[in-house]
């Protein structure tokens, strides 16, 4: 089971309310209080896309979108995602700078307990000054991130990447394999940079958009 509250416009309030039951059955619409529409077809049915006609005459088009780590709603009125949606070019690149400024806490944190504790597992693990400026670098690309630029998530996939691949060298050069749940933390953190560069572009078109339509 489940629920969702959205606004229908930028800085509105969450009038559009959506939930749903297991498998997601019972998936219904309700604006102001009022249930739009309903429908039973359960996640097969939301996969292939459901629209529902709300009061004023606009279309809101709600489907299942399966990612290769998660699940997003997709909802759109009249075609453009609804604001703080799973598919909302602001909610991805907000998203993807919050996992940034985690990253890096997490580095620095890791860095240093390293240096104070001398801890050797952490040590050997390569925790300590370059955890820091690890740490230091990423908080900045997540700076970035979150004024939608399309460099910081760029910068930041370069980085991971990179890091990924010596990673996976220096295992493989002391007779060790590599970690198959770390790579799927990269892959995953790599995915999520991905989706706020395409974002960015998306807002960036936009406003282009908006500055052309004006006289």
């Amino acid at each position: 089971m489940g629920a969702k509250k959205l606004a229908l416009e930028e800085g509105g309030p969450q009038r559009l309310e959506l939930s749903w039951g297991l498998a997601w059955k019972k998936f219904t619409v309700i604006l102001d209080g009022k249930v739009v529409g309903t429908t039973d077809g359960g996640s097969s049915e939301l996969k292939k896309g459901v629209n529902f006609t709300l009061p004023d005459g606009s279309t809101l088009s709600v489907q299942i979108q399966s990612g290769v780590f998660n699940v997003e709603l997709a909802v759109l009125r009249n075609g453009l995602p609804l604001p703080g949606s799973s598919t909302d070019p602001e909610q991805r690149i907000k998203s993807a700078a919050y996992m940034l400024y985690f990253l890096a806490g997490l580095n620095t944190l890791l860095g240093v307990v390293a240096m104070v504790t001398e801890n050797e597992a952490l040590t050997a693990l390569g925790m300590g000054v370059g955890s820091l400026l690890f740490g230091a670098v990423t908080a900045v690309f997540g700076f970035f991130t979150y004024r939608g630029t399309r460099a910081g998530p760029i910068l930041a996939i370069l980085l991971y990447l990179s890091d990924t691949v010596l990673t996976v060298m220096d295992t493989i050069n002391q007779g060790g394999k590599p970690q198959v749940f770390g790579l799927i933390i990269r892959a995953y953190i790599v995915i999520t940079l991905v989706k706020a560069v395409q974002a960015a572009g998306e807002l960036k078109r936009r406003g282009e958009a908006g500055v052309s339509l004006q006289p």
